[in-house]
């Protein structure tokens, strides 16, 4: 009986100590990951696809921009939003490690330092700008049958628990 008690001991004590391990683990397979990522992300075309859909939109319905005025606008959103965000991505590593198991991370870490995962890197952004225009038209047509009901939702007395 002593040897199983001792056993059960030996073995609380070591699983919080093999877990901070772990996460120590998947903590520096995650920054490995976010700097790989990192090298390949162009932050300025990200920010861009941010101020591009409302500018768009502004050409679209009250006013087109001048080409000086467009010009402002990028400079304006990169200097406000450049470092924030670049601060952003780099600290997500914590998120993944808490996240993800050490086989997801390593995985996911390897193909970004591979040929293909840096190309798909570059891409993304490209990607997130061909699909702007659908997901915008999702939501415009969505909106006038949401508006009402998210209307409804937010301007009823609140429910007991």
């Amino acid at each position: 009986m002593r040897f199983v008690t001792g056993a059960a001991l030996a073995l609380c004590l070591a699983l919080p100590a093999h877990a901070e391990t772990d996460r120590e683990a998947r903590l520096a397979v995650a920054r490995d990951y976010v700097e790989a990522s990192m090298a390949d992300m162009n932050i300025q075309e990200f920010i861009r696809q941010i101020w591009q859909p409302m500018v768009q939109q502004m050409a679209a319905t009250r006013q087109a921009l001048s080409p000086a005025q467009v010009a402002d606008i990028e400079a304006l959103f990169s200097e406000e939003l450049t470092a924030p965000l670049t601060e952003v991505m780099r600290r997500q590593d914590e998120i993944l490690a808490d996240l993800l198991t050490l086989e997801e991370l390593t995985a996911l870490r390897d193909f970004y330092t591979s040929e293909h995962g840096g190309a798909v890197m570059r891409k993304m952004p490209r990607l997130a700008q061909a699909q702007q225009p659908m997901i915008s038209a999702v939501l415009q047509d969505a909106m006038p049958r949401m508006m009402p009901r998210i209307e409804e939702i937010t301007t009823r007395a609140p429910e007991a628990d």
